[in-house]
């Protein structure tokens, strides 16, 4: 997917409780903490969803300081904080 076209499908405030409903096509940042924690893009369609880990990590403290702020899931899938998102706007998204 090409730079500027996954930018225009950025949710930043993607909500995993709603994520049944309305889908439409949109990419979020997620902290995939399944084996051990990683930065994925989560790519949700109205047919199903991906989720992929990406190549460039960030710091695994950055990753364990923003599980921390959160309720422990049963799926192990956590939202970005604010610190992330820098982060990704700097190191993935930067043109």
């Amino acid at each position: 997917m090409a730079l500027s076209k996954l930018k225009e499908l950025i949710d930043w405030d993607y909500d995993f409780k709603n994520e049944f409903q309305n889908r439409v096509k949109k990419v979020t940042f997620v902290i995939d903490a399944w084996e051990s924690p990683k930065l994925a893009i989560y790519k949700v369609t109205p047919f199903g969803i991906n989720c992929n880990h990406l190549g460039e990590q960030p710091p695994l403290e950055m990753l364990e300081a923003a599980i921390k702020e959160q309720e422990v899931t049963k799926e192990k899938m956590y939202k970005i904080n604010q610190e992330l998102k820098v982060w990704i706007e700097n190191n993935i998204l930067n043109d």
